[in-house]
C-alpha cells in the first residue's frame, strides 16, 4: 500500500519542516515569506511561535519556489499566489507570460553586450593589427551584398580539396576596403561577382593597400537583413581588420570572425571599369534554356542572342558558351538594363547593370566537346 502523505488529509494542518518538504523552500525561506507576507501560514501559536500551514497552501509554496527560481519579483510572486487562490488561473498565467517576456528581452541584451565583449577581446589579441573604420549607407552595403550572393560556394564550409587547396573561404563573402569603397566579393570558382559600396566621408586612410577579410556567408546575410530595416540612407560603420569584421546598424554590433585561408586574387581577372566591346542584354534573361548543361551566345552588332542548338548561328558559330543557370543568376541582379562584355572565346563573360556591381562568367566547352 503507498504510504499517505501530509497532504492527503487537507484538514490537517502542516508543520514548516512538512510544507518545505512538499515544495522544495527551507524553513528558513517560508519564514521570510510570511515576514513579507506573501506566504502567510494559516495558524501561528501565541506560546510558541510555531507555523501551521493549510494542505492547500503546498500549491502556493510549489508555486513561489518556481517562480523565484526563475527571478520573479516578490511584488508579482504575490499578485500570483492571489490570483490563483481566487481561481483566476488566467491573470496568473498572463503574470507569469509578461515576466517571461522580460527574461527574453533581458537574454538578447545580454548577448548583444557579449557580442560586444568578445569583439572587443579578439580585438586585444590581434597586437599591432591595422583596424580600418569606415561609414556606408546602409541602402549601398545590403545592394552590393545582394549583388554578390549568388556566386558563394553552396554546402557546409570545406577543410580542404584533394589537392590541397583550402576551400573554406569559397562559402564566405571577402569585405575589403579600398580606399573609398568598400568590396564584397564571392567566388564558387566558376563565376565571380564584385559588389560595391561607397564610403561616406573622406576616403579611408589604408596603410600598405586594402584591409579585407573573408566573413561567413549568414553573417553577411545577417548584415544585409539588418541594413533593409533601417532608414536607406542610416549609416553602417565597418570595422575591418586581419581576421575580424564588425558592423554597427541603428546602433547594434554585429561582430564575427574571419574564415580562415587565402581568398582567390579576383583583382588579376577582373576589369572594373567597362571596356569598348560592351552589348545590351536586356530580354536575355527570359530566354535562356536554363534546363540545359551550356548555351552558345551569339554577339553580334550591339546585341546578343542564343545560338542555334547545334552551336551555330545564321551568321557564324557561337562566340562564347556558358552555364545558362549561372548566366540567368548573373543577369538577375544585374538591374533592368544588363549589359555583357566578351574578351574572347576562351575569357571571361562580364555581366554588368544598374546595381551595386558587376559579375564574370567562365565559359564552358560545349556540350559535344565533352567527355
Amino acid at each position: 500500500m503507498p504510504v499517505p502523505t501530509p497532504i492527503d488529509d487537507p484538514a490537517r494542518l502542516l508543520t514548516i519542516g512538512e510544507v518545505a518538504r512538499e515544495s522544495g523552500l527551507t524553513a528558513s525561506a517560508l519564514r521570510f515569506y510570511d515576514r513579507e507576507g506573501v506566504l502567510v501560514p494559516a495558524d501561528v501559536d501565541a506560546l510558541t511561535g510555531y507555523r501551521r500551514y493549510a494542505v492547500v497552501q503546498v500549491r502556493a509554496a510549489r508555486l513561489l519556489a518556481s517562480l523565484r527560481r526563475v527571478g520573479m519579483p516578490l511584488a508579482e510572486v504575490g499578485l500570483v499566489l492571489d490570483e490563483d487562490a481566487q481561481g483566476a488561473v488566467g491573470a496568473a498565467a498572463d503574470v507569469v507570460r509578461a515576466h517571461e517576456q522580460r527574461l527574453v528581452d533581458g537574454l538578447a541584451d545580454a548577448r548583444r553586450e557579449i557580442v560586444r565583449t568578445l569583439a572587443l577581446l579578439a580585438g586585444r589579441d590581434i597586437t599591432g593589427a591595422e583596424v580600418c573604420r569606415v561609414a556606408v549607407r546602409a541602402t549601398d552595403l545590403a545592394a552590393a551584398l545582394a549583388s554578390v550572393r549568388f556566386a558563394v560556394a553552396p554546402g557546409e564550409p570545406l577543410a580542404g580539396a584533394p589537392d590541397g587547396v583550402d576551400l573554406r573561404v569559397l562559402t564566405g563573402v571577402l569585405l575589403e576596403v579600398c580606399g573609398a569603397e568598400v568590396r564584397c566579393v564571392a567566388t564558387d570558382r566558376y563565376r565571380l561577382a564584385v559588389g560595391w559600396a561607397l564610403v561616406v566621408g573622406p576616403p579611408a586612410a589604408v596603410p600598405d593597400g586594402p584591409v579585407g577579410a573573408v566573413v561567413p556567408a549568414t553573417w553577411a546575410d545577417r548584415v544585409a537583413e539588418a541594413c533593409a530595416v533601417v532608414d536607406p540612407d542610416s549609416e553602417v560603420v565597418l570595422e575591418v581588420r586581419p581576421g575580424q569584421v564588425g558592423a554597427v546598424i541603428g546602433g547594434e554590433r554585429a561582430a564575427t570572425a574571419a574564415l580562415p585561408g587565402s581568398f582567390p586574387d579576383y583583382r588579376s581577372i577582373v576589369v572594373t571599369e567597362a571596356g569598348p566591346g560592351v552589348v545590351d542584354a536586356r530580354g536575355l534573361q527570359e530566354t535562356l534554356p536554363v534546363e540545359q548543361e551550356s548555351v552558345g551566345l551569339v554577339v553580334r552588332d550591339g546585341s546578343v542572342r542564343l545560338a542555334a542548338t547545334d552551336g551555330g548561328a545564321a551568321d557564324g558559330p557561337a562566340d562564347v558558351v556558358v552555364d545558362p543557370e549561372f548566366l540567368h543568376e548573373a543577369l538577375s541582379v544585374a538591374g533592368p538594363r544588363p549589359t555583357l562584355e566578351l574578351y574572347g572565346p576562351r575569357r571571361p563573360l562580364a555581366i554588368r547593370g544598374d546595381g551595386a556591381g558587376f559579375s564574370v562568367l567562365m565559359p564552358v566547352a560545349p556540350e559535344g566537346l565533352r567527355r
